[in-house]
């Protein structure tokens, strides 16, 4: 299959997870169906099977691969120069950013976070990963005072 193709189908999914992440967050008595997918992060599982048979079908040659490694910057501009290598990639930056969105939110839940507080650490950790990351642990003291368990 064409890697443009998958790509757009990877985006869709890592998509579909961040709206049942917020349905759950916000709705979640109205949506009981999306705790299970949500609480064992069903859709970053999903683009991390998707993300290693991209890797494997490259690394195998079933698919045009490129030359490189990972020991120098050169060496991993290189890896990306395959269409293959560049989709497993981003399939990689959708499941983590994902799981991270999912687990702030379980944990933001968990100590009834306002979800207008968390949208914003959301579309962070959806646009720039780390920095929502980041942005999260930073807020996260003055929203959850003296409450030092299951940190995140």
């Amino acid at each position: 299959m064409n890697a443009d193709i998958l790509f757009s189908i990877a985006n869709g999914v890592a998509m579909a997870g961040w709206g049942i992440l917020l349905l759950y967050y916000s709705l979640e008595h109205r949506f009981p169906l999306f705790r299970r997918p949500v609480e064992q992060a069903w859709i970053p599982l999903l683009l991390s099977v998707f993300y290693a048979l991209v890797l494997t079908l490259s690394f195998t040659g079933l698919v045009p691969g490129s030359s490189g490694d990972f020991s120098s910057l050169a060496g991993v501009r290189s890896l990306f120069e395959s269409d293959y290598a560049l989709l497993a990639g981003w399939a990689h930056y959708l499941a983590f950013d994902l799981l991270v969105g999912i687990r702030i939110g379980l944990e933001a839940k968990r100590h009834g976070v306002s979800i207008f507080i968390l949208i914003p650490v959301w579309f962070f950790a959806f646009m720039f990963g780390p920095a929502g990351y980041a942005l999260w642990r930073f807020i996260r003291p003055m929203l959850i005072k003296g409450q030092q368990e299951g940190m995140v």
